[in-house]
């Protein structure tokens, strides 16, 4: 990862850090307020009013809903001489949906405070200096199932953003998290119900199919290439033991490391259901639901800066473990606009999703990681304001990465 020059004024970073300290009790007020009242997705109705009013409270107008989603917001600061002709757009996400059962135990609070906190730096920066541009901060609902950003993207709300970022909490500081795609995808089988006992000649066993589709996948998996993954649940198996099931339904995902990947992968799920349904004589139904998302085509122009400015604060970044990984809607995002997602040290090397790492996630000490995170996010933003020949860059290497990752 070559090492970018950095064009900002210590004085435009010295505001963001000011900015940042001065807000660090607020900021971490708001977090915690989130953790305590955890909501599942498309319901974040509290932590998106928490949200709103904190950026109302310090000057900023609010768009609410956003997307056509109630519980998304949109936030935005330009400066006065702003053309979206001329002059870039960076839009920092914020997630906040929690987990059934085990609430923030994907830090979601977290990297609401840290996109907060990267606006506000950022747009106090702005104001004291001569650079042009827009920047905004995005709510976005509904990662942990539901694809909030999904949405948005289809919705428009990105169309007109250059550069996208983010950061999520995580077991270590990793810049290129292994976020794999995903398929959620659902087979169902239609056959003819039957008496077990008196009558089965006459039926058509859905059960047979859903199994027999369960093993041949099973089967493939061994034909799969490293990190290409399938998981897969009976979720419908039948009613009776004595009825011959008319019905099955198996909910599968796929994962894989591109969009590529994936659409191979795809093809051969696809023919497993296929040779289940014809050896049983069984109608097929295949269906995609809308939670897929693509793999995370991370910009590493972008990221190098980040790095910069996280490594000048202290960060140090480990030996990258081989991670399988898993998937989020910002894939989405990154393979529509040049975008990051690194995963910030909030403390302790604990994995997310557990009860250990929603605890963590609830205490003062994971703030000071997050600030330092908002501050590399901020001074990320204002170096691809203020210098055209990174903007170059980074669109030159996401044009390039977009054609080996998605075809």
């Amino acid at each position: 990862m070559a090492n970018q020059p950095m064009v900002v004024s210590e004085q435009l970073e010295s505001i963001v850090q000011s900015m940042l300290e001065d807000h660090a009790e607020r900021l971490a007020v708001l977090a915690t307020e989130i953790w305590k009242n955890p909501e599942l997705n498309y319901k974040e109705v509290i932590a998106a009013k928490l949200l709103t009013d904190y950026l109302k409270e310090n000057g900023h107008n609010t768009t609410q809903p956003y997307g056509g989603l109630q519980t998304a917001f949109l936030a935005q600061y330009q400066t006065a001489n702003f053309d979206a002709s001329k002059h870039p757009t960076v839009a920092v996400l914020c997630e906040y949906d929690a987990l059934p059962e085990i609430g923030h135990a994907c830090g979601h609070n977290l990297i609401a405070e840290a996109g907060i906190g990267t606006f506000i730096a950022a747009t106090k920066a702005l104001e004291n200096s001569n650079l042009q541009g827009r920047v905004r901060v995005v709510g976005s609902p509904a990662e942990e199932g539901g694809g909030g950003k999904v949405r948005l993207l289809h919705a428009g709300a990105f169309e007109d953003v250059d550069f996208a970022m983010m950061v999520h909490p995580s077991p270590l500081d990793i810049l290129h998290p292994p976020i794999l795609a995903i398929d959620h995808g659902i087979a169902e089988f239609h056959g003819r119900a039957s008496h077990a006992s008196l009558g089965p000649s006459e039926g058509l066993n859905a059960l047979d199919a859903v199994v027999q589709a369960y093993n041949n996948l099973a089967m493939l998996r061994q034909q799969l290439k490293p990190k290409q993954q399938l998981h897969m649940i009976i979720a419908h198996g039948g009613d009776r033991p004595n009825v011959i099931p008319s019905y099955t339904r198996m909910e599968y995902h796929i994962r894989a490391p591109t969009q590529k990947d994936i659409q191979q992968v795809r093809a051969k799920v696809a023919l497993c259901f296929q040779a289940a349904a014809l050896a049983t004589g069984c109608q097929l139904e295949q269906t995609l639901d809308g939670d897929s998302y693509s793999a995370l085509m991370s910009n590493h122009t972008m990221l190098s800066v980040f790095k910069h400015y996280q490594e000048k604060q202290g960060t140090k970044f480990p030996p990258i473990p081989d991670l399988a990984g898993g998937s989020t809607d910002m894939g989405d995002v990154s393979i529509n606009i040049p975008s990051i997602h690194p995963g910030i040290f909030v403390g302790k090397p604990i994995m997310i999703h557990t009860k250990e790492f929603q605890m963590l996630a609830g205490t003062p000490e994971a703030h000071g990681y997050v600030r330092k995170a908002a501050a590399s996010m901020a001074m990320l933003t204002l170096e691809l304001l203020a210098n055209p020949l990174l903007r170059e860059k980074v669109r030159a290497e996401f044009a390039a990465s977009k054609l080996t990752f998605v075809g």
